[in-house]
Formats: C-alpha cells, sequence, structure tokens
C-alpha cells in the first residue's frame, strides 16, 4: 500500500515537472517568436488603380528588408478620407500617407507630417526634377512635407468622326472657338430637343460642377476662382476682380444650355460616359478619361488637346502627394519606401497600369507617349502652358459644394440668357458664399 501510493506521488511529481517543463519551452517559443515578429510598415490609399506601383516596389522593399512586412489597403476615395481623418488622431493611421492635394492642407495643419529628409528635399526643389507648382503646395516656409507623386491633368477630348462630318479640321484653339463649335456639333431632332451635345458640361455634382466652370474661367481671367493667399493654407476669391469675364463665363454656359444655341441637355448621358458612348462631341477632364473612354466606348475614334486659350493657357491639375506620419517608428525605412517608388521603373509601372501621368520631370516617359499619343497633352510641356492647382484649404468641399450648388441652379435658369446683370448677381452670390464660408474657418486671405 505503501509502496503504491509512493509510485503514485511519483508520477504526479514526474508529470508535475513536465508540465513545467512543457510551460518553459512555450515561453521560450513565445519569446524567440516576439524576437523574431516582424515590424509592420502600413501604407494606405484612396486610388486603388496605383497599387501595382506598390505592390512592385513592396517586392523589392521586403527583399532588401526582410525583417518589416508592408501591409497596403485600399479604400474608395470616401472612404479613405474618412478612415483616415478617425485615426490618426488616435495614433492608428497608416506609416505612408497618400494625401491627395486638398486633403494635405488638413494634415500638415494638425501637425501630423514628417518634414521630408535632405535627398528627397533636393529633388522636390529641384525645377529640373519638379515642377516648382507642385513644390509649392507640399511646402511651409520653405519645408517640403511631401513628394509629388501622380498628377490628373485637364485636357480637351474630341470625337474625330463627329468633327469631320461638321467640316471641322482640328480642335478649337481659343474659349470662344470652343462655342462655336460646340453649336456646329451638336444635333437636335425635329422638335429641337438636343440628341448629341456639342460640348457635354459638368451640369450635376456641385463641387465638380464649380471645378469645370472654372476650367475656362482660369484661360479668361488668368488665374483661378479660389487663389492661394499669400499667408499658406489661406484663400483668396477672384470672382468680384474678375466681374466682367466671370459673367461672360456663365453666359456661355446659360447661353447654350437653353434657346437657340443649346448645346447640352439635362436628359443626356453626361461627362465621361456621355462621350464615351458617342452622345457627346467634346468633353473637357483630366487623365483618367483616356483608359475610361476606352475601355467604355472602344469604337468611339477620338483624341485629345491643349485646352483652349483665352488671356493664358493652361491645364488643372489634380496630385497625389507622399507623406510619412510623424506618429511612424519606422520613419526611415517609410522614406526609403518613397525612394523605390520614384525610381524609373517603379513609375513605369504607375503610368502603365493607373494612366496617372508621374511628376519627375527627369524620368523618361518618352516610350510611352509615342505608344500612346493621346497622352501627350496631358504628359509633356508646351512652351506658355501653365499647370495650376486649385487652393488647398481645409474648408474646401464645404466651400466648393456650396459655391456649386449656386452655379448649378443658375444654369437651371432660362431667364439668365443674354442677362448679363442677372449673371453679375448669380456672380456676386458666389463670392459672397465662398468669402463666409472661409472665413467662418479662419482662411480667407486679406
Amino acid at each position: 500500500m505503501f509502496h503504491e501510493s509512493r509510485r503514485k506521488i511519483m508520477m504526479r511529481t514526474k508529470i508535475v515537472w513536465m508540465l513545467i517543463a512543457l510551460l518553459c519551452a512555450g515561453s521560450l517559443l513565445l519569446a524567440g517568436g516576439t524576437a523574431d515578429a516582424q515590424d509592420k510598415l502600413s501604407i494606405w490609399l484612396g486610388y486603388g488603380e496605383t497599387l501595382p506601383a506598390f505592390e512592385f516596389v513592396k517586392a523589392k522593399f521586403e527583399e532588401k528588408y526582410p525583417d518589416i512586412e508592408v501591409e497596403i489597403l485600399t479604400f474608395s476615395l470616401r472612404d479613405f478620407e474618412a478612415k483616415l481623418a478617425s485615426s490618426m488622431p488616435t495614433g492608428a493611421g497608416p506609416d505612408l500617407l497618400a494625401l491627395h492635394d486638398f486633403l494635405f492642407p488638413r494634415y500638415y495643419d494638425n501637425d501630423y507630417l514628417e518634414p521630408l529628409p535632405d535627398d528627397l528635399a533636393q529633388i522636390v526643389t529641384d525645377p529640373e526634377k519638379m515642377n516648382q507648382t507642385y513644390t509649392d503646395i507640399v511646402s511651409r516656409e520653405g519645408v517640403a512635407y511631401g513628394v509629388p507623386y501622380w498628377t490628373g491633368r485637364s485636357t480637351l477630348f474630341y470625337n474625330l468622326d463627329h468633327f469631320e462630318e461638321a467640316g471641322l479640321s482640328g480642335p478649337p484653339e481659343t474659349v470662344e472657338q470652343l462655342w462655336e463649335y460646340a453649336e456646329k456639333l451638336v444635333q437636335k431632332d425635329a422638335s429641337g430637343e438636343v440628341t448629341r451635345a456639342g460640348i457635354t458640361m459638368r451640369l450635376t455634382g456641385p463641387s465638380g460642377g464649380i471645378q469645370k466652370f472654372g476650367y475656362l474661367y482660369y484661360q479668361m481671367a488668368g488665374e483661378q476662382i479660389f487663389e492661394p493667399g499669400e499667408e499658406p493654407g489661406t484663400v483668396r476669391v477672384t470672382l468680384e476682380d474678375n466681374l466682367d469675364i466671370a459673367v461672360q463665363a456663365l453666359l456661355d454656359r446659360v447661353n447654350h444650355l437653353h434657346g437657340e444655341r443649346k448645346v447640352d441637355d439635362w436628359t443626356l448621358k453626361h461627362d465621361a460616359q456621355g462621350f464615351a458612348s458617342g452622345v457627346a462631341s467634346m468633353l473637357l477632364r483630366e487623365t483618367w478619361a483616356i483608359a475610361f473612354i476606352k475601355k467604355n466606348g472602344p469604337d468611339i475614334n477620338f483624341s485629345t488637346a491643349l485646352m483652349p486659350k483665352g488671356k493664358v493657357r493652361g491645364a488643372f491639375n489634380y496630385i497625389e502627394i507622399l507623406s510619412v506620419s510623424n506618429q511612424s517608428e519606422l520613419k526611415e525605412e517609410t522614406w526609403e519606401f518613397i525612394r523605390m517608388l520614384q525610381e524609373q521603373e517603379a513609375l513605369n509601372v504607375l503610368l502603365t497600369e493607373s494612366g496617372y501621368s508621374p511628376l519627375r520631370r527627369d524620368r523618361d516617359f518618352a516610350w510611352f507617349v509615342e505608344e500612346n499619343p493621346k497622352y501627350k497633352a496631358v504628359m509633356q510641356d508646351f512652351e506658355g502652358y501653365q499647370q495650376y492647382l486649385e487652393a488647398p484649404n481645409t474648408a474646401y468641399e464645404e466651400m466648393t459644394t456650396r459655391v456649386g450648388e449656386v452655379l448649378q441652379e443658375a444654369y437651371r435658369d432660362a431667364a439668365l440668357v443674354d442677362n448679363p446683370e442677372g449673371c453679375k448677381e448669380v456672380i456676386l452670390e458666389m463670392q459672397e458664399v465662398a468669402e463666409d464660408i472661409l472665413s467662418f474657418n479662419g482662411i480667407l486671405a486679406e
């Protein structure tokens, strides 16, 4: 009995020691696992079409840094904006911020961005390597906080078959010609209803509507509706300064939306979809629409041209900016990822897969333009052809939406046809609405 109890005790003791040994081994494994765990470099994208370029660099980066895992998440642009806005204040945002130009001030003003290291700063501030129009957007008091990455640029799309039918040998050169050509290109049925737009205007979506109105206003006035103020982050509204020009720009629209000179209608398919469907002869849009039209209108025979000129001639740009969060624990590694994104091979992937134009002047993309001539108007520099961006500011979305609502309501008002005084009232209301919003947000330029 005694021996049996002793054996039981010895057996229990052995089991206990085995359990202790297993626990110790497990602890060692866990400790080893922690020591070997990879750091994670996080990247969020609001433009999923640029993912192939990031995936291309990720493979090379993880070869160079085997202890770092790169996590790339893509979202719709609106979801990206919302997720970034909620996560950065809590320290849960990504290491690499791919920021649209109008988002940049929000994260700079709230002190979330890291200044560029010297080598990247030298690239961004070198006019041989970067158009300084873009550098100004990412800089404050001479310090750059991001690398301008790619642009979408405005251009004139025109249907070659429609032009041939109308006896037009080439695209319009001036703003006045644009409207003259639209009147020649429009098609109407027996009742006078428009069946094919001479030019498709942006008649819905107030923020986009004021932006597209601004395309021709810029050519006519020589400046944007919303210009950067002298103090970074502030905005000057120029409509009242260029009142006669602004009135004419509005008259051009309403006069061609009502009556005998009507060239477009709300009942038609609009914007890039309308052009790709063949129910519009001309379109003012950005780089992305080239690929969209090819995909959605494969039978549309079209070309692109420089924006029509007025007092000046130039193209609107929206740009993507690569910045590093100052909350990141992998700042230097994230800058290295950005350096690798700037290499020729990676930029080639960006261009061919997304269609967006890389902004590095010291890289060679002539091969792409030769193979894809429709991109010439949005990729090459032309003497005297200006590149401009909207003034980035923290009230951008509210301001452009509210002002755009005033504008698009005016488009529907047939009483404004050939009515400069009525159009003047609309323009002054747009000025007032914009200035009220800017003033409320403390960013109205003095």
